[in-house]
This record gives C-alpha cells, structure tokens and sequence, in this order.
C-alpha cells in the first residue's frame, strides 16, 4: 500500500545560471521539475512511499524525467510513455525585470502529460492510497486532464482516501472564471487546502487567513494552511489555529518552496504532528529549497528538517 498517490506533469526546467534576460543567457543548468512532482520528492525524503501518475515523453527528456522519479524512490508504475507528444519544457529567468523575482517560460502545450485522461487512472491504485494530493495545476492543463482530476478525485473521496489540494492557480494556463468554476467543488472534497491569499482573492474573495480560513472550512475542509511567502504561513482547523514566521536563509530561487512547504506540512501532520510543528516542518522545508537552483534538490528529509530547526534554536548540532 502507497502512503501517497499524486498526479501532474513532470517538465524539464532549464534555470539560468546568470541572472537577467534570456536573450542574453548563455549558461543553463538541466533540472525536472512540476509541482506534484517536487511534492512527491519532497514526501519520499521525508520517508513516505509515493506513487505517481502522470505521461511522459519517448525520448531522452522522457528517460531523463522516468529515471529521476524512479531514483526518488517513487512508484513510477503508473507512468506511461507517450511516444506521440514531446515532454514540457520550461526556461528560469532569473532577477528580471523585477529584482529578487524570477520569470517562467513555459512550452508545455500539447506535452505528453497534457494528454493525461481518465484512462490513465487505475482506480484501485487510488483507492489503496493513505493520501490523494492534486494541485490546480494539473486540471488546467487540457480538457483531457481536468476530467481526469475530477474522475480521481471522485474515486479517492468514495474511497475514504484523504484528499489533499494545493490550489496552485497558475492563470497562464486558464482565466480566473476557469479556475473558480473547476476548483472550488474540488476543494469541498478535500480534507486538506493549502492555498494562498493571491489565489484565494481569485476563488473566493478574500485575502486575510482567517477570513481565507473561515470560508474554506466552511466547505467541510478538515485543515486550511495559508502561505504568505516571506511572511511564513498559517493554518487553520474548527479548534485550533497557529502561525509560523518564515526562516531567514540566503534566497537563490524561490520556485519550488510553495512545494516543499507542502510536503513539509503535510507529512507531519499526517505523523501527528500539531498545527504549529507542521507550520514549522513546512517552513523549514520550504526555507532549504529556497537556497539553491532547482525545485527539489535541497528538499529535505527529516534528519535535515531536525538539524535545520535545531540550529535555529541555536541547539548544539553534531555534523558528520
């Protein structure tokens, strides 16, 4: 049986090596990277099995992906090879125009997981799942893969499967009208909501945690987790809420922390973790990625999370 199942698109990132416009970058770096995916990492470090669902090219970019997820320790028995569409691609453009902030290109239309459907799905795999995790990535991909995300998501809830969503909105991909009439039914099924004030102003009008908190719990939502960036994040239950400052690190590429706070959350609440130690797990994990090029790289496992926390209380910390 799989701790966790998820499913997205798994693209190769191209992160510039100097910062500026692309136009004059000379230097990449080749990493995977894709929301689900860097969640799934993140939750195989940190010592769950995961499975994953998703298309992936017949070429070396495709390899490349499949080699990776399976190294992770991840379930790849669910990846189909595609041999009729490309795998996605996607450029980091690094501190430009806007210091402190990188740029996404993305060329992922008509990707090999673009064509993911509901034929993809075993639903026994699903069903056998501790935890079903989708983003709002995934569904705005094609026509094709929102069906997909609501068949799963509709097998997972009959199940009893816990469903976690990060909404992820992402409004290169589908208009705002798009990501309230898919996403929001989608969060009445979920136990957990991760989420943050940019998307929910999108889905439901609001932009305070508590306020954010309330609506969403109203849904029937179990736990909601507020992500305010550089600001940490906060999380909400009927009983119980907790707020969690971001660590202070040395910032190289924010992509990917939205990820691996997730992961961090996530398995700790599922450990039995309270609120403010997964904010806490969450943070941490976040605040490693953050450090270096690439989504998952600096994700961590849980002797990292550990000695990271401990030298943030100024602990004595042993390194070998």
């Amino acid at each position: 049986m799989l701790d966790v199942v998820t499913m997205g698109e798994v693209m190769v990132q191209f992160n510039a090596c100097t910062n500026g416009p692309l136009r004059h970058v000379v230097y990449f770096e080749k990493h995977a990277a894709g929301a689900e995916a860097n969640f799934a990492i993140g939750m195989s470090r940190l010592g769950f099995k995961v499975g994953f669902i998703t298309r992936v090219s017949d070429d070396e970019f495709g390899k490349y992906v499949l080699s990776l997820l399976r190294g992770e320790g991840l379930d790849v028995s669910r990846v189909k090879v595609d041999p009729e569409a490309p795998n996605g691609v996607y450029f980091i453009q690094r501190n430009y125009p806007i210091p402190g902030r990188s740029s996404v290109i993305y060329y992922r239309r008509g990707s090999a997981a673009s064509r993911m459907s509901i034929d993809d799905l075993d639903p026994e795999y699903i069903r056998n799942a501790g935890l079903f995790h989708l983003t709002g990535i995934t569904p705005a991909l094609s026509e094709s893969c929102r069906e997909a995300s609501l068949k799963a998501l509709e097998i997972a809830s009959d199940s009893g499967v816990k469903i976690s969503i990060d909404t992820n909105i992402r409004l290169s991909l589908w208009s705002r009208e798009e990501a309230r009439e898919t996403l929001l039914p989608m969060l009445r099924k979920a136990n957990i909501v991760l989420i943050e004030p940019q998307d929910a102003e999108i889905l439901i009008g609001k932009r305070e945690p508590r306020e954010i908190a309330d609506e969403i719990l109203s849904m029937g939502v179990e736990t909601v987790a507020v992500k305010l960036g550089a600001e940490g994040a906060a999380a909400y239950t009927r009983d119980e809420e907790a707020r969690k400052p971001a660590y202070r690190v040395p910032i190289v590429d924010v992509i990917g922390a939205g990820d691996a706070f997730a992961a961090g959350f996530i398995s700790s609440l599922l450990r039995g973790g309270s609120l403010a130690e997964a904010l806490e797990v969450g943070n941490a994990a976040g605040a490693l990625v953050v450090t270096v090029r690439g989504d998952f790289e600096n994700m961590p496992s849980l002797e990292d999370i550990e000695k990271f926390l401990a030298a943030q209380r100024r602990e004595t910390i042993i390194l070998r």
